[in-house]
C-alpha cells in the first residue's frame, strides 16, 4: 500500500487570489496471494486499485482525480541470509485500466485508458517477524511503463501514448505482510 502525502501550498499566490492553496492526495494498494513453493520461489496473482486526487482551490476550484484497477502477477524467490532475515528480489507485471476526470476546467476533461507495466525490485529484504508473519523493505527498482488514454473534452476527442522506463537506487522502502502457508 502506498500513500501519497497531503498537501497545502500558500507559497505561490497569485495577484488576483493572495489565498491560492493547493490539495493533493494518492492512495494505490496492489493486493496478492500465492504459495510458496518447496524451492523457495514464488507466483502470486491479484489486483491493484488506485486513486491519485489533486485540487486547486482558487477562484476556479478545479480538480482532478485518477482511477486505476486492474490484474496483477509477482514472481519471486527468498534466499535465506541468515536466521530471519531473506534476501527477496521479485518482478511484477500488471495492466490496468485508467479513468481520469478533470473539472472544473476550461475543456471539462475526461479520459479513459489502459497501463502496461513491468518491474523488477532486485534489492528487497524480508524479515519473518513471527511464523506466519513477514516485513519486507525494497532499496531500489527499475521497471517499464506503458500508458495509453483517449480524451473526450468540450473541444473534441483526442489520444495520448506514453512510454516511460525507470530506475532508481536509493533508500525508498515499502512495509509488506506476507502470511505463510
Amino acid at each position: 500500500m502506498n500513500l501519497n502525502s497531503i498537501s497545502l501550498d500558500r507559497k505561490n499566490p497569485t495577484p488576483s487570489n493572495p489565498n491560492s492553496t493547493a490539495f493533493t492526495f494518492g492512495l494505490n494498494t496492489t493486493f496478492l496471494m500465492g504459495k510458496i513453493r518447496a524451492n523457495d520461489t514464488y507466483t502470486a496473482y491479484g489486483f491493484k486499485l488506485g486513486i491519485d486526487h489533486s485540487s486547486n482551490l482558487t477562484s476556479q476550484n478545479s480538480s482532478s482525480s485518477n482511477y486505476t484497477i486492474g490484474p496483477v502477477i509477482q514472481f519471486g524467490k527468498f534466499v535465506k541470509v541468515f536466521d530471519q532475515f531473506y534476501y527477496a528480489p521479485n518482478a511484477t507485471f500488471g495492466i490496468s485500466g485508467k479513468f481520469y476526470s478533470n473539472s472544473p476546467n476550461l475543456y471539462n476533461t475526461k479520459s479513459i485508458g489502459f497501463e502496461v507495466s513491468a518491474g523488477v525490485a532486485p534489492l528487497n529484504f524480508v524479515f519473518q517477524v513471527k511464523d506466519n508473519f513477514l516485513l519486507n523493505i525494497t532499496l531500489g527498482g527499475a521497471g517499464i511503463n506503458y500508458n495509453y488514454s483517449g480524451s473526450t473534452s468540450d473541444t473534441g476527442n483526442s489520444s495520448i501514448n506514453n512510454l516511460s522506463v525507470y530506475g532508481s537506487i536509493s533508500n525508498s522502502s515499502s512495509l509488506g505482510a506476507y502470511y505463510l502457508f
